[in-house]
C-alpha cells in the first residue's frame, strides 16, 4: 500500500501502455493522424481512454453523452463497447476536424452508433432536456471550453440517470489549480470553482481521480 500517488516517469507511463491497453487499429491509427495536428495535445490520453471504455462496460451504458469532440478518440473509445443499438451523442462546436473522426468511426464500424451534433454545446444539451430526454443517459464525458464546465455539469445532470456517470477532463489544468500565480487565470479559476462545487454538491458522489490531466467523477444520487 502506499500513502500517496506515485508521480509517473516516462518509463513507468510507456510501461503502463505496454502492458494493460488494449488499442484497437482505428484507434491507433486515429492517434497517429492526430499526433500531426498542431493541437494534438488536446487528445484525450490513452489510458483515459480506455478507462472511459472500462467505466461505460461497467455501467452496461447504452445512451452516452460526449461534449468536445476533438478528432473523435473518446467517442471512439465509448462507441466501441457499445452495444449495436447503443447511442453517442457526440456534441462539438466545430467541424474542423470531423473529417478525421468519421474516417477512425468508419474504420472501427461504429459510425452509426455516433449522433454528432454540430454547434454550442449548450444549446444541444437544452434540446436534449426540451425533447424528453432527461434521465435516460447513462455516461456523460465533459472535455470542453473550461469556462463553461459547469453548466455543462449543470444540464448533463438532468439528462443522466440515477447511478449514471458525469467524468469531466483537465481538472488538474496542468497543475495551474494549485499554483496561486495563476489566479487571474480564468480556465484555471473557473476550473478551481468547479471542483470546490462539485466536492460539496449533495446531488452526487464525487471523486478526482490522478489519471491525464485529472478526471472528475461523479455519480448521480
Amino acid at each position: 500500500m502506499s500513502s500517496r500517488t506515485n508521480q509517473l516517469s516516462k518509463a513507468m507511463t510507456n510501461w503502463i501502455h505496454e502492458h494493460s491497453l488494449r488499442t484497437s487499429n482505428a484507434s491507433a491509427n486515429l492517434f497517429k493522424e492526430t499526433e500531426q495536428l498542431e493541437d494534438w495535445l488536446m487528445i484525450t490520453s490513452p489510458e483515459q481512454l480506455q478507462f472511459l471504455s472500462f467505466l461505460a462496460v461497467t455501467l452496461n451504458a447504452r445512451k452516452t453523452i460526449e461534449v468536445g469532440v476533438f478528432t473523435g478518440a473518446s467517442a471512439l473509445a465509448v462507441a466501441e463497447v457499445l452495444p449495436e443499438d447503443g447511442t453517442v451523442v457526440a456534441c462539438d462546436v466545430t467541424d474542423e476536424y470531423l473529417p478525421i473522426a468519421t474516417r477512425a468511426w468508419d474504420e472501427a464500424s461504429v459510425s452509426s452508433k455516433i449522433d454528432m451534433r454540430i454547434g454550442p454545446a449548450l444549446e444541444t444539451l437544452q434540446e436534449l432536456i426540451d425533447s424528453g430526454k432527461t434521465n435516460s443517459f447513462d455516461m456523460m464525458y465533459i472535455d470542453a471550453d473550461k469556462v463553461n464546465s459547469h453548466n455543462y455539469f449543470e444540464l448533463g445532470l438532468q439528462l443522466i440517470r440515477a447511478g449514471g456517470i458525469i467524468a469531466i477532463d483537465n481538472m488538474f489544468y496542468g497543475g495551474q489549480v494549485a499554483d496561486a500565480s495563476f489566479d487571474e487565470d480564468e480556465n484555471t479559476v473557473a476550473t478551481r470553482n468547479l471542483t470546490i462545487a462539485l466536492h460539496h454538491d449533495e446531488r452526487v458522489d464525487f471523486t478526482l481521480i490522478p489519471i491525464g490531466d485529472g478526471l472528475a467523477l461523479m455519480r448521480k444520487r
